[in-house]
């Protein structure tokens, strides 16, 4: 997963995310003798044990070679390597942005080609910056115009994009991988709500999801709308913890599933310390959409009950094994 170091210097958000995340890191150093020190206005986080140093730049952790890191960082790079390796991905492209018609020659028209792709995938198409992380700089495209609009707005923030087929995900999934041995794995929730015709549509989403919903919607008066019986309202159509989905902890035929998928990379390339997100389409089948390198569980922990000591023990296991 990246985070733009920027981003962490001016959005307090990611700062007050990031408390949470040294709260734990420091609760595991003081329990297992580990010197905590955090560098860099808090971006870096220095730990040292018996003369070794080791460090966590973001979420990611000293555990991931820094070339597959930087790969997993690219959404086009990671299904290249992925593809070529016969896993199951979602297809993807990249378009890169040109300040002039002479420069990289075989994407000069980058607009004329994602308007090819477009019409190519029935006009509907999801559009990314290809370093984006959390659901953000992603865009579900169904119409020409909006297409022109979400181009402009991203080669605005980013030198390029990644596009991809809209498809109709029935589930999608969260597997976290430490020392390629598969050690959480959970479902994300789209945020979907079901009417009633007495309840209004916030109190609708707060029962869904009390911990993102509870304290927004509240001045919005289009949530004040009591939803019919058996009418559905979609929030979001993303699966992102960060922009309102739930989760829970699969069963272990899923799990078994959705591990041999992860086997399926790991024979081919060691992955140290990283999250795998995979999709089930319509056809029962699993993809592979993504894999970050640093290991984000902030939602995770307030969602799933003893979510907080279950991610502490994983960034416990991964910290000791950084000293190995």
């Amino acid at each position: 997963m990246f985070v733009n170091k920027n981003q962490l210097f001016y959005n307090d958000i990611v700062v007050i995310t990031m408390q949470e995340f040294h709260k734990i890191i420091e609760e595991i150093c003081e329990e297992n003798n580990i010197e905590f020190k955090l560098l860099s206005k808090d971006w870096i986080i220095m730990l040292e044990k018996n003369k070794k140093v080791k460090f966590i730049s973001g979420y990611k952790f000293d555990l991931n070679m820094h070339g597959i890191g930087n790969v997993f960082d690219d959404k086009y790079a990671t299904y290249e390597v992925l593809k070529s390796k016969n896993i199951p991905i979602i297809n993807h492209k990249i378009i890169f942005k040109t300040t002039n018609k002479n420069a990289y020659a075989t994407n000069a028209n980058s607009y004329d080609i994602v308007l090819e792709y477009f019409k190519e995938n029935n006009s509907n198409i999801v559009l990314k910056a290809n370093d984006s992380t959390c659901g953000n700089d992603v865009y579900h495209i169904t119409n020409a115009n909006e297409l022109t609009k979400c181009l402009n707005n991203l080669f605005k923030k980013s030198f390029s994009i990644s596009i991809c087929p809209f498809l109709k995900i029935r589930q999608e999934y969260r597997l976290v991988i430490l020392n390629n041995e598969c050690v959480l794995a959970y479902a994300k929730v789209k945020p979907v709500v079901i009417g009633d015709g007495k309840r209004t549509l916030r109190d609708l989403l707060i029962e869904f999801n009390p911990y993102y919903f509870k304290n927004r919607l509240e001045n919005d008066s289009q949530y004040k709308k009591i939803l019919a019986k058996n009418e559905k309202y979609e929030y979001n159509w993303q699966f992102n913890l960060s922009k309102g989905a739930n989760c829970y902890l699969v069963d272990d035929d899923l799990k078994d599933r959705l591990i041999d998928i992860s086997k399926k990379i790991t024979n081919c390339i060691d992955l140290g310390f990283c999250s795998l997100d995979i999709i089930e389409n319509e056809q029962n089948e699993l993809l592979v959409m993504e894999i970050n390198s640093g290991v984000m569980m902030k939602n995770f922990t307030k969602i799933v009950p003893n979510g907080r000591e279950i991610a502490k023990k994983i960034y416990k296991d991964a910290i000791l094994s950084c000293f190995k």
